[in-house]
């Protein structure tokens, strides 16, 4: 079984792909590395492949890979992969969604950070100050059992996110055309009811995927359905949320407090530094949280990896793939 890699990965990655597939098919696979991650230097060596690893495909990738089985994206967002491209091609698509606890882990650090104000608070007394004047935030904090949460998108991260915080003894609501009321979300709302969901929450978080349909879909007229101090935490992409429209919440109080994985400028591949944005500084809102698109890294574990490695075997086995994509809908 050929395996070509259509994305440049650190070594490291690679290995950790390579470890896992050997404790399982060890000797029956091929890995292959382009010598130039471009159409040209993909197709050189594609013609035999039975499985692309990565996000990047065109319609001549596609049809010079004539034993093509499946495309399988090491990870969960499908908002770079080009489906124009694969709209006659007969393998599978698959992305992973074997990060998805560690995403929620990170969704529900950001709420309770949020609620009660430890990261703040830790930054003051880093000075010496215990915050006795509480200025500009106060020393009081919320109790998560007393919220109600809303988490839009509850497929694999959403539905996590809502049985982590429904264990707090939080009222989990959920917006999602597929989900059901179950003993996680009490009350469930279709897309188009959002509007009734978010006027009951005091807490909201997105997961929804990034696709054509959800770029810029936080924005004010969707804010302004929610409670007056609202809390959001955005672990999907920073691109489903209007930027202008969060800042503009933040400014005049619709929105208390903020906290994100993902940010409108994240710095390029392979480097480091940059401010999460161009337009507004966040950075100096004390009721802003901020993370640096950190979900997936954990301690000896790649588990946005997990997923890939497990569909590879699945495939060298002839048992049933995960994480199949819908071509129609985007992810």
């Amino acid at each position: 079984m050929k395996i070509v890699l259509t994305r440049s990965m650190l070594p490291g990655d690679i290995q950790y792909i390579k470890d896992g597939l050997d404790k399982e098919i060890s000797g029956q696979y091929e890995f292959v590395v382009p010598e130039e991650f471009t159409e040209d230097g993909i197709c050189s060596v594609v013609c035999d492949a039975d499985i692309l690893l990565g996000p990047y495909v065109t319609p001549r990738i596609i049809e010079t890979a004539k034993s093509l089985k499946l495309i399988q994206v090491p990870w969960t967002g499908m908002d770079t992969f080009d489906f124009d491209s694969v709209k006659n091609c007969k393998a599978q698509i698959c992305n992973t969604h074997s990060n998805a606890d560690s995403v929620a882990e990170i969704g529900v650090t950001l709420v309770l950070d949020l609620l009660k104000k430890v990261s703040y608070h830790d930054r003051k007394m880093r000075n010496g100050d215990w915050n006795r004047n509480q200025k500009p935030l106060d020393l009081k904090s919320k109790m998560l059992n007393k919220q109600t949460v809303c988490i839009l998108g509850f497929g694999n991260i959403g539905s996590r996110v809502g049985k982590m915080i429904s264990a707090f003894g939080a009222k989990v609501i959920a917006v999602d055309d597929h989900a059901r009321t179950g003993e996680v979300a009490s009350e469930v709302y279709k897309n188009e009811e959002i509007v009734t969901a978010l006027s009951k929450s005091d807490v909201v978080i997105c997961t929804l995927p990034l696709t054509v349909e959800t770029r810029g879909f936080i924005n004010s007229s969707i804010i302004n359905c929610m409670k007056d101090g609202v809390v959001f935490v955005n672990i999907s992409r920073a691109a489903v949320v209007d930027e202008d429209s969060v800042w503009e919440s933040l400014e005049n109080g619709k929105i208390s407090a903020f906290g994100s994985d993902v940010w409108w400028n994240a710095p390029k591949r392979g480097e480091s530094q940059s401010y999460p944005s161009l337009k507004h500084e966040f950075w100096k809102k004390d009721n802003v949280l901020m993370s640096p698109h950190r979900a997936g890294f954990i301690e000896n574990a790649l588990p946005h990896l997990d997923g890939a490695i497990d569909n590879i075997i699945a495939l060298a086995k002839g048992n049933d793939l995960v994480g199949v994509v819908d071509i129609s809908k985007g992810y």
